[in-house]
């Protein structure tokens, strides 16, 4: 019999039952669930992989928990959305809980954000579909949505059980931080490592982190003493204008875009428009994707609007031309100025949770402008 309340939000209580319970079986059973579901160790591992985006194993830990909770018959892990059908669920309020829970008791699935849900391709959606990804994550998300159709068709006790395997696969797999690169120079050498940034990021885009790291990077120096705020990638639920903040006591007072496609004059003044409705008067718009297309972007009307309107409007067209602009704005001599780029900009990609590869590429990079 189906149960009356299958629709109703998950209880706080029944997750955080499940999520406890999940973590003591992996600690006390870990290694046996390894030798018990060899081919869910395997599936785990490419869900953790480089080769899988990030948002795949947090959501279907979240479907973990769903079926842990409750059995096929009251809820079906594929409906994310609470009334989307008589068995769907809030998958967005067990995200939130998940990725507190795991966070504090050292488990690394890939992401921090306990907004998951409202990544890409599950953004708005009330079911998750075997053809929602685009063509160039096509054969990843295949692979996740064929493991999401196996968590729909376990007993609660299974998927239990497959969510403590989980539990201890990732716990402690965060990836240490990348050693501090140590850069020493003069001035030649922060040329060269500016050059090496403006190519880097030229080159790199990964949907948009790499610029948004790049830009929260430049604040770090140029800012020092205030908190540099760095959104969630391509969240449609952020309310906060830009991809990146500036602020200090918790207030922000500058907002910044950022953009590594080609932007045209109307998007830039409808983020202006966004800061000016909540009273901001200082705005950054880093359109890197321009470099090539300085035209599209009428800078003159855009500031003569910023001017009427109160605001200070700063436009990059290029990481160069920021570069050129900020980083002599900022403290210390030329050589605390080229390690601060160095290794702000790698933190900023850590945070932004690029691939190991794009780290490293970047950490070479840096290597080698020092040499």
């Amino acid at each position: 019999m189906v149960s009356t309340d299958a629709a109703e939000n998950l209880r706080r209580d029944d997750i955080m039952s499940v999520l406890s319970r999940a973590d003591e079986s992996a600690r006390e059973h870990g290694e046996d669930l390894c030798e018990r579901f060899p081919d869910w160790v395997a599936e785990l591992s490419f869900l953790s992989s480089d080769e899988c985006p990030v948002t795949y194993l947090p959501v279907l830990t979240v479907m973990l928990v769903a079926r842990s909770i409750r059995g096929k018959s009251d809820l079906d892990v594929l409906d994310i959305q609470q009334g989307s059908s008589p068995r769907g669920y809030s998958a967005s309020s067990i995200a939130g809980h998940l990725i507190k829970f795991v966070t504090q008791v050292g488990i690394d699935l890939r992401t921090t954000s306990s907004q998951v849900m409202n990544s890409q391709p599950f953004t708005y959606k009330k079911r998750v579909m075997p053809d929602m990804a685009g063509d160039r994550v096509k054969a990843a998300y295949a692979q996740f949505y064929a493991a999401a159709e196996r968590v729909e068709q376990l007993s609660s006790a299974a998927a239990a059980e497959i969510l403590a395997l989980v539990f201890h696969l990732r716990r402690g797999a965060a990836k240490p931080d990348t050693e501090h690169l140590v850069i020493t120079g003069d001035r030649r050498t922060l040329i060269a490592i500016m050059d090496a940034t403006t190519e880097f990021v030229a080159s790199n885009s990964e949907a948009g982190k790499v610029g948004q790291a790049f830009a929260a990077a430049l604040f770090d120096i140029l800012f020092p003493s205030n908190a540099v705020r760095m959104g969630n990638n391509n969240d449609p639920s952020a309310t906060i204008p830009g991809d990146v903040q500036v602020g200090s006591d918790g207030k922000f007072w500058l907002w910044a875009e950022v953009k590594q496609k080609a932007v045209v004059t109307s998007e830039i003044q409808a983020f202006v428009d966004r800061v000016k409705a909540i009273g901001g008067d200082r705005a950054m718009y880093f359109a890197l994707g321009n470099v090539l297309y300085p035209q599209n972007i009428d800078v003159a009307q855009l500031q003569k609007r910023a001017v009427k309107d109160g605001i200070e409007l700063t436009i990059y067209s290029a990481a160069e031309q920021a570069l050129e602009d900020l980083l002599p704005k900022s403290p210390g001599n030329a050589g605390m100025q080229a390690d601060a780029l160095a290794n702000r900009l790698l933190h900023r990609l850590q945070e932004a949770q690029v691939t190991s590869a794009l780290e490293e590429a970047w950490a070479a990079a840096m290597r080698g402008a020092d040499s």
